[in-house]
């Protein structure tokens, strides 16, 4: 359980939760799903860039994180808790880190979000913690196995620390768990215990990085504080007198990118699935937006590179930053898109006001598509406006080749819905003739 704001949560009562509605919105915060025209968009909205903080003196490229990170205190009872890693990944909003828990080694994301970038229709207001990122909002109010699971959320002056449960398989040829054949190595014989090896790897990285140094977690009631001291003692620095002979500390964890554990690298990696390895895979998405439909929740940037996966092709998905709350009731549209242009469905390409649930359908036909045949559908906006998707260079069932066609309507309304695609005869496993 996570300590937040002076009170224990337990995710599990997150099933209990009401319908989520947007009378969440945080006070002051515009509404953009009532559809007050301000103006069409036809592409999507990126916050300004980052500022970049200049490299340390030895000339060494950083990572984003360790750009922004090395000259900064982190909030105190994070740092209690954890210890930082490798980067996972950036963006636009923030950027997310692997830690390591001190209580019991477990590896666990690191979401760090810029307060400053967070979108003005970006904020929500919770009964506990106040208005915080829509997105931690979302994963503190949901439980599903295919959604990444929240632990817990800090702040300070420049970020919210969003700590998400870490899943999937590194997918890189140098993995060992992808080179099985390889008799002559001695590598774990699990994920889970892979990743614990990183994970011991990491700690003690850091540990001889910051020398004797030791830290008693507190256990203070309150870990969602922000942080008002800078004077504790960054485990980026050293010290030392001139007369000491210098041996340059190992390099922070934070200098190293670990290679990417989503969906994208993994079709990277397999070239293509088989039709009913690319069912497996899609079925799990399917069942998670449908969850999400069902408690007034619409991701907004399905894709494959916001989807993690395991070697046994379990998927979970992440990155809720352009979440929203389904307007109720519904009708409303909404006139901003804050996706990604690939799955951007025609009407949003065209700049007119959607429905967010039927865009949602039409990304999903983006990533079916991707998942089987290993390449995007369309060249480019003109073609996914007006034009048919390229024809797929595998075969495919008679099922399939309908629910593809029926999500990739170009029109909404003759777009299936969620309810349609769950229950369509590929997903179910039924034949056309027998459903």
């Amino acid at each position: 359980m996570a300590s937040v704001a002076g009170n224990t949560f337990d995710p599990s009562t997150s099933q209990r939760l009401p319908q989520l509605s947007t009378g969440h919105l945080a006070p002051g915060a515009p509404n953009t799903a009532t559809g007050a025209p301000d103006g069409l968009h036809r592409s999507p909205l990126t916050p300004p860039p980052t500022p970049i903080i200049s490299d340390i003196g030895n000339g060494e490229k950083l990572t984003v994180s360790a750009k922004h990170l090395q000259r900064h205190t982190l909030q105190p009872e994070f740092i209690a808790e954890y210890n930082l890693g490798d980067e996972l990944g950036s963006g636009g909003f923030g950027f997310v880190v692997s830690a390591t828990r001190k209580s019991d080694h477990k590896e666990v994301a690191v979401k760090f979000i810029f307060r400053d970038k967070v979108p003005v229709h970006g904020w929500a207001q919770d009964s506990e913690l106040g208005v915080i990122p829509m997105e931690v909002y979302v994963l503190r109010n949901v439980q599903h196995p295919n959604i990444i699971s929240f632990l817990n959320v800090f702040q300070d002056f420049k970020f919210f620390y969003l700590v998400m449960e870490l899943h999937g398989t590194p997918w890189s040829t140098s993995n060992p768990l992808l080179n099985k054949n390889n008799s002559n190595a001695n590598y774990p014989s699990s994920n889970t215990s892979m990743i614990e090896a990183m994970a011991a790897a990491t700690l003690n990285q850091q540990n001889n990085l910051s020398g004797s140094n030791s830290t008693s977690t507190s256990n203070s009631s309150n870990s969602f504080t922000s942080s008002s001291t800078s004077s504790s003692s960054s485990s980026l620095s050293h010290s030392g007198s001139d007369n000491e002979l210098y041996v340059e500390p190992p390099k922070p964890a934070l200098l190293v990118r670990r290679t990417s554990c989503d969906l994208f690298e993994c079709i990277e990696h397999h070239s293509k699935f088989s039709e009913s390895q690319a069912r497996m895979i899609f079925r799990q998405i399917v069942e998670c937006v449908d969850y999400l439909n069902s408690r007034g929740i619409c991701h907004r940037d399905i894709k494959d590179e916001n989807i993690v996966i395991d070697n046994d092709f379990r998927v979970k998905l992440i990155d809720f930053g352009s979440a929203v709350i389904i307007p109720r009731p519904q009708g409303k549209l909404f006139d901003r898109f804050y996706g990604t242009i690939n799955y951007a469905s025609p009407e949003i390409l065209k700049g007119e006001k959607y429905r967010a649930e039927s865009a949602e359908i039409w990304s999903l036909g983006i990533l079916l598509y991707t998942i089987l045949y290993g390449e995007v559908p369309f060249n480019d906006p003109v073609q996914a406006i007006s034009g048919p998707y390229i024809p797929p260079r595998v075969r495919s069932s008679a099922e399939c080749l309908h629910l593809l066609n029926w999500m990739l309507a170009k029109t909404p309304e003759r777009r299936a819905t969620i309810e349609d695609v769950v229950n369509h005869p590929w997903i179910s496993g039924l034949s056309l003739s027998s459903a």
